[in-house]
């Protein structure tokens, strides 16, 4: 055959193959989207069904340990001893949540695992800083917090859609006789029946207080209360109120005004939008943060039956004779 002709059948044999080999690729693409995409960064190990999502998580959780210490903390933290696996369904209409789970051991945390949901956008500024200011936590303090400070913290830094959803559900709380009393409220270590009202709560008793003193003195304060279980000598110190009641009082009045913020802390949207976004997705669709501590067993679950309504002042039954303001017993 001479070089003419063999140049012929090559080039025929190529053409023949190449709508193979398109088909072949195109596959393997598929396949690999099917699959999800994977990235590893020094901190996290990001898995999501979308390659550009997986980027712009595994960046922004960098970017959120980072920022989120320096608010916390004051400083930056050193990394983890291994990555913290992070999966992440998104989709449009998915209701924003997750859950973190890790281990507590002899002034050690660790077994990090993240899974996250929701609308991509809720899924970057809304889910993923609530769940690494809950990592920060624990990193810092190495213990178990109260679950309305750790929510509470952790909702604070959420985009305000999300924000304004639970002081919605605040106000349906604290008019329908589902307050939390201070007292009992600083003592749960775990997650009462109605995890909702503690949500709420927490995040308006977290967002008063950084109001009051700012994000690294919320730190020192939640430090200082853990020190023999003294929150009252804690709230003396850094907020100059007298005791637990006290607290519960003036943060009553300031939700009774409307729960007023510094502007430079948030911009609420219409008034006509907000009510519409409450039922578009769930604030969470189930208690989120699972911690376990191995050398002394699951903290307890503090019984609904030993709880005392709080209601906001004005409110019908809010005098009872066997309630006072404090939520104390007389």
């Amino acid at each position: 055959m001479d070089a003419r002709n063999n140049r012929a059948v090559v080039s025929t044999a190529i053409q023949g193959f190449a709508p193979a080999i398109v088909r072949t690729a195109l596959l393997a693409v598929l396949l690999l989207a099917s699959m999800g995409a994977s990235l590893r960064t020094a901190n996290f190990i990001v898995e999501t069904p979308d390659p550009v999502l997986t980027q712009q998580v595994s960046q922004a959780a960098e970017q959120f340990r980072r920022d989120l210490a320096i608010a916390w903390l004051g400083k930056t933290m050193p990394n983890w001893s291994k990555p913290c696996p992070l999966t992440v369904q998104a989709a449009p209409n998915l209701g924003a949540g997750g859950k973190t789970t890790f281990v507590f051991d002899n002034g050690e945390v660790f077994g990090w695992k993240m899974e996250i949901q929701g609308s991509p956008e809720r899924v970057v500024d809304s889910v993923l800083p609530h769940e690494i200011t809950h990592m920060i936590f624990a990193s810092h303090f190495r213990r178990p917090l109260p679950r309305w400070a750790d929510e509470g913290g952790a909702t604070s830094v959420e985009h305000y859609t999300e924000k304004n959803k639970y002081r919605q559900i605040l106000n349906q709380c604290l008019h329908t006789g589902r307050g939390i009393a201070f007292s009992p409220m600083f003592a749960m270590m775990d997650y009462p029946p109605d995890y909702m009202s503690l949500y709420a709560e927490g995040y308006s008793l977290a967002e008063y207080l950084i109001l009051v003193g700012g994000r690294q003195e919320y730190v020192k304060f939640l430090d200082d209360g853990l020190k023999g279980d003294d929150w009252a000598g804690a709230v003396q110190r850094h907020y100059r109120r007298q005791d637990l009641g006290t607290l519960q009082n003036a943060w009553l009045v300031w939700v009774k005004e409307g729960a007023p913020l510094d502007k430079q802390l948030e911009v609420a949207p219409a008034a006509g939008n907000q009510l519409a976004s409450v039922d578009e997705r769930r604030p969470r669709p189930e208690p989120n943060l699972i911690y376990h501590v191995a050398q002394s067993g699951r903290p307890t679950v503090v019984p609904p039956a030993g709880l005392v309504p709080v209601r906001l002042p004005g409110t019908e039954a809010a005098a009872s004779p066997e309630t006072t303001a404090t939520g104390s017993r007389r």
